[in-house]
């Protein structure tokens, strides 16, 4: 009797499979700008945070998480690192909602960010180069389209805007990236 594992090529499930891809380049890809945040103290979800709050056009910690791609507990767990800290504050918006705000010192320490963030953004671009940067950004758009349409996640409006940020009409900079 054979047993039916043998029948099954594991190691091609493993190079083939879109998760396990994923997750490998997100793994070194934190890594990577980690490495590069960590004289700021930082981590890579919480530089991206404060960008986030930054930016300025999320309405609630809410969008805030969804554009991100966090739940609110991973949103709450990171956050309160950022208060003590000194570089948010949170702001009382009325009934339960209360959105995260910039310190001065955390607005310096977005500028310091965005320092860093092109410094280790270049370097991956440059070894990609323009054209393989592009490609990159388009497949990895259309996977994550790919897996909200099959999650049952975006209706077709939500479809065309997905990975964009929050649209309001508070936005600092009236573009989307």
């Amino acid at each position: 009797m054979t047993d039916p594992l043998d029948d099954i090529d594991l190691m091609h499930m493993g190079r083939m499979c879109f998760g396990h891809a994923a997750r490998r380049t997100a793994n070194l890809l934190t890594r990577h700008y980690n490495r590069h945040l960590a004289a700021l103290g930082l981590e890579l979800t919480q530089a991206q945070l404060l960008a986030a709050i930054a930016e300025g056009s999320a309405a609630s910690a809410s969008e805030i998480a969804r554009f991100l791609g966090i739940d609110r507990s991973t949103l709450a767990r990171n956050l309160k690192p950022l208060e003590t800290a000194g570089l948010i504050t949170r702001q009382d918006k009325g009934g339960r909602r209360v959105l995260p705000v910039l310190t001065s010192a955390g607005r310096r320490k977005v500028i310091e960010i965005h320092q860093t963030w092109l410094k280790a953004q270049a370097e991956i671009s440059d070894l990609l180069g323009p054209d393989g940067a592009q490609a990159v950004r388009s497949q990895m758009s259309a996977l994550r389209k790919a897996v909200h349409i099959l999650s049952g996640e975006m209706d077709t409006d939500a479809q065309n805007r997905a990975g964009q940020p929050p649209q309001t009409t508070s936005s600092k900079s009236g573009q989307q990236s």
